[in-house]
């Protein structure tokens, strides 16, 4: 395998980690305020329809809000619907999850009769970096990327310091450890927690739409292809931390972009086992990592 095949190989991963990046840090607030989003690929494939729609209405930029309005949208449900009518969280979760595949499908294909050409729209233009993304290695992989790309780093960062450093982050950590003291100590659970999935709604939902404004420039049923699972466990490996939740995506895409680039090359490998390396892999470093939580868990509670 060539220097160039690597490149290309990390440089794709860039690129496809972007989505997962996106929702994992709305699901890091989400789990840190206590509560789960199962709802997560529901209100990717929705973003991803309802971007590809508003983008071939108005360009890629009015595709990205679009989706990210959905998700928002979607999140504003599943708050109604556990808060107001206390109906459980998982099973809302999984109810629109179970929606959005369904309905991105039907709306699809009320959009796009069957045999007709599929709808293709103008992605996010790469940012011209000049003399920087001609750099050898270097360049294509970190100054040829999607401005998308950089937005997720800048979001990273913006997470990291709300959690850290602001008042709503406190209370979302507070929250998360121990409702009941947070509310004697006057933090509002219900609204905190509420506006957790908000933010974890609508990052989803711009994940999705990044999917395809931001890449493909089209959209397909199930284009997806359990995404927002792997957003859970990524958060999961990393602990619902922003820099926990960049590896564990960056880790997945890296093999995804392995996956679909080697296929090209001389390892005579069948396809499926390139096509089910992602995930195999996610599951296992998933396992490993639930593992040693578990064993800090036993060992701060184990009485003396």
């Amino acid at each position: 395998m060539s220097v160039e095949l690597w490149v290309a190989i990390i440089a794709g991963a860039l690129a496809l980690a972007a989505p997962l990046v996106l929702a994992g840090i709305g699901e890091g607030f989400v789990e840190r305020a206590g509560r789960i989003n199962l709802g997560i690929e529901g209100m990717m494939i929705m973003g991803a329809l309802t971007g590809v729609w508003a983008g071939s209405l108005a360009g890629p930029l009015a595709g990205l809000v679009a989706g990210l309005l959905v998700g928002l949208v979607l999140a504003v449900v599943m708050n109604l619907l556990v808060y107001r009518l206390h109906a459980n969280e998982i099973v809302i979760g999984l109810g629109i999850t179970m929606l959005g595949l369904g309905l991105s499908t039907y709306l699809y294909q009320l959009w796009v009769p069957s045999g007709q050409t599929n709808v293709a729209v103008a992605t996010v233009p790469r940012v011209d970096l000049g003399p920087l993304s001609e750099l050898p290695v270097v360049g294509p992989i970190l100054f040829g990327q999607s401005p998308l790309v950089y937005l997720a780093v800048v979001l990273l960062v913006v997470a990291w310091a709300v959690m850290r450093f602001t008042r709503f982050g406190l209370a979302v950590r507070a929250v998360g450890t121990d409702p009941a003291s947070a509310a004697l100590r006057g933090v509002r659970v219900e609204r905190t927690g509420a506006s957790a999935l908000l933010i974890g709604g609508a990052l989803a939902g711009l994940g999705g739409a990044v999917i395809t404004v931001g890449t493909i420039g089209s959209f397909t049923p199930d284009i997806t292809a359990g995404r927002g699972y792997i957003v859970l466990a990524v958060v999961i490996m990393g602990r619902s931390r922003p820099i926990g939740i960049a590896l564990g995506a960056l880790l997945f895409a890296f093999l995804q972009s392995f996956a679909l680039l080697s296929q090209s090359t001389s390892l005579q490998l069948p396809s499926e086992l390139y096509q089910s390396l992602p995930y195999l892999v996610t599951l296992v470093v998933l396992v490993i990592t639930s593992r040693s939580q578990m064993r800090r868990l036993f060992k701060t509670v184990r009485p003396a």
